[in-house]
């Protein structure tokens, strides 16, 4: 007998997890790559900043290269745990490996933990799914999927010095793999602040609300000032080089938190821009169509 049988939510909450540490680690460290920014800004005003906090932000993500690795790694594993969900509902013995071989012994009672037995290679997760799923996975997220696992090998069997890692890749990886494998109508902010509120010790009243989606917009803020142009219309389809300005709605929700103040604003961008595609003035966080103050 077969016990400790996982369903596709014990995955997808597995999956959750990872993917907000790795969000997490590297917003954590845009923080700090721009809080030493700021701070060579503050030094060159008044008197020239030394050698050593100029190579400071310079080999900022150099030194970081480590726990970008890191993060990429619990991303490609919150992939993996998706797909491993995915084939859980169709059926989990489908994720155990077919070899005879690999079946491990009962206990004295005959039973087995599902843990025990040796699972599909994480290779062929998508062909297991494709086979038995009458759904087929993008074509997008397939061809990145392959990329980013040759990648993340790359990184984890050798001294790979040649590839690249940086914010942009962690971030961008975590966009698409929520695109692709949870919701292609909620954005990933918005299922960030949900996983927040899930996460959180306290009653989500308006307070523990505002100070959640303060803290998300935040944490925006913070990917906005590391990565590039491009990247962030892809991601967000938010365009740094145009005007921009705040959602009243997101405003009035972070203003129920208890300790909120106006300064706070100045560690969030004005999530309101205009949407190409639509010709409509549409926030990036919670998606409200607004009229905005400036922009032309």
């Amino acid at each position: 007998m077969i016990i400790d049988i996982p369903t596709k939510d014990d995955f997808f909450s597995s999956a959750d997890d990872m993917v907000n540490e790795a969000w997490e680690k590297i917003n954590n460290l845009s923080r700090n790559y721009h809080e030493i920014g700021e701070s060579l800004i503050f030094l060159k005003k008044y008197n020239a900043p030394t050698e050593v906090q100029v190579l400071a932000l310079e080999q900022f993500w150099f030194k970081e290269r480590p726990k970008l690795i890191s993060a990429l790694t619990l991303i490609l594993q919150s992939v993996e745990f998706r797909l491993k969900g995915l084939i859980a509902e169709i059926s989990p013995y489908l994720l155990l490996s077919s070899s005879s071989k690999g079946i491990p012994k009962a206990d004295k009672n005959g039973i087995i933990s599902f843990a025990q037995f040796h699972s599909v290679d994480a290779q062929d997760l998508v062909k297991v799914y494709e086979t038995f799923s009458n759904k087929k996975l993008n074509m997008k997220f397939k061809n990145w999927y392959e990329d980013i696992r040759i990648l993340r090998n790359r990184f984890m069997h050798t001294v790979d010095k040649t590839s690249d890692i940086n914010p942009e890749i962690i971030f961008k990886s975590i966009i698409i793999a929520h695109k692709y494998l949870v919701s292609v109508n909620q954005n990933w902010l918005q299922n960030r602040l949900n996983y927040l509120c899930k996460a959180s010790e306290k009653e989500i009243d308006p307070d523990e609300l505002g100070r959640l989606t303060l803290m998300v917009h935040s944490e925006l803020f913070y990917v906005v000032h590391v990565c590039s142009r491009e990247i962030l219309f892809e991601i967000f389809k938010y365009d740094k080089s145009h005007d921009e300005d705040f959602c009243l709605n997101c405003l009035n929700v972070m203003g129920k938190y208890e300790f909120f103040d106006s300064r706070y604003v100045d560690f969030c961008i004005g999530t309101i821009q205009k949407n190409k595609r639509t010709h409509k003035y549409e926030c990036i966080f919670c998606g409200s169509e607004q009229s905005p103050k400036f922009i032309k």
